[in-house]
């Protein structure tokens, strides 16, 4: 698909309107957790796009930082900015489905505190979305910027299938070696609606994505209009088996089968697509063939290995065994 130079029917951008108290075109939602080295810049670059008819949502997930007063001093500034806080913290998945619940938008947009847009982003995401009814996700090329925000390469493209068959588009959004993207970009406010949203477990944004593909077409801006910020503190830094107390501190306890969980979710979202029988069994054909291209019986494995581990080093002997391993 060649991206058009402008939205065939898109509203002009009015942000007056928006301060006013009109539901605004799009809304940006910045989950954030403890965020005061990096939250400036992202809300920064907010406030720097071209397209000025958005509402921002800032949920702070109970921080113990800064992030309060930086957030009161930019929605002070800015009738646009809306700021929730947590009493608590309700986990990384739960607060960006907060953001998204607070909207008002026509289309989302969940920006993480630490990445930042460049100016013309969501101009040119709304031009897609507005052009192209069945896009129902729009990004852009990725670069990826360290912790000072110096650049360090470019993401690998997503050539996301342009079919109409569910089954292809589930397959390019499961199958596909590179990473998952829908935790960062546009999407239509209808559609997420109709979605799980993101589940309180790790690789809850690859459920996602296979949610919204067998919903519609998922689309990459060719210009590099996003920089995601990669450091030691992001998801992709923390283990698979510590990454459920992120998405969900009250499962702190809890075992974990993330491959098993992987492939229930992907089926659950086949059930729930409005599809086709036919479709939706060339949908499971998928499912099976991603199983056997990344090999998943011994990841299935692993996980029970991993879940019997944890539930005998919480057993009264195994909490003895880690004392004494502690103490020799």
């Amino acid at each position: 698909m060649r991206p058009p130079s402008q939205a065939s029917d898109s509203e002009p951008s009015d942000p007056v309107s928006t301060q006013r108290g009109a539901a605004p075109r799009v809304s940006i939602g910045v989950p954030v957790y403890n965020g005061e080295a990096y939250l400036e810049e992202a809300l920064r670059s907010v406030a720097a796009q071209t397209w000025q008819d958005y509402e921002l949502i800032i949920s702070d997930n109970a921080s113990t930082d800064r992030t309060h007063e930086i957030c009161l001093a930019h929605a002070a500034r800015d009738p646009r900015i809306r700021y929730h806080h947590n009493d608590v913290n309700i986990g990384g998945d739960r607060n960006h489905n907060r953001c998204f619940e607070l909207s008002r938008g026509v289309y989302f947009l969940g920006l993480a505190h630490d990445d930042r847009l460049e100016p013309t982003y969501v101009e040119r995401a709304v031009a897609i979305l507005d052009a192209e009814p069945s896009v129902v996700f729009c990004h852009s090329r990725t670069r990826l910027i360290d912790a000072s925000g110096a650049a360090t390469g470019l993401q690998e493209p997503h050539a996301f299938s342009e079919s109409v068959r569910a089954d292809l588009r589930l397959r390019d959004a499961i199958c596909d070696a590179r990473s998952v993207v829908v935790g960062f970009g546009m999407m239509r406010s209808s559609v997420f609606r109709q979605t799980p949203l993101f589940q309180p477990y790790p690789s809850s944004d690859a459920f996602l994505q296979a949610e919204l593909a067998l919903r519609g077409r998922l689309y990459e801006i060719p210009e590099v209009l996003f920089n995601r910020r990669l450091h030691d503190r992001t998801g992709h830094a923390i283990p698979m088996y510590e990454r459920l107390v992120w998405s969900d501190p009250s499962r702190k306890t809890s075992l974990y089968f993330p491959t098993w969980r992987r492939l229930g979710e992907y089926s659950a979202a086949v059930a729930r697509a409005p599809l086709g029988f036919a479709e939706r069994w060339r949908c499971a054909g998928v499912i099976l063939a991603y199983c056997r291209e990344r090999r998943v019986l011994p990841q299935m494995v692993r996980d029970l290995r991993m879940a019997a581990r944890q539930a005998a080093l919480r057993t009264a002997l195994g909490r003895r065994w880690q004392r004494a391993r502690k103490e020799s």
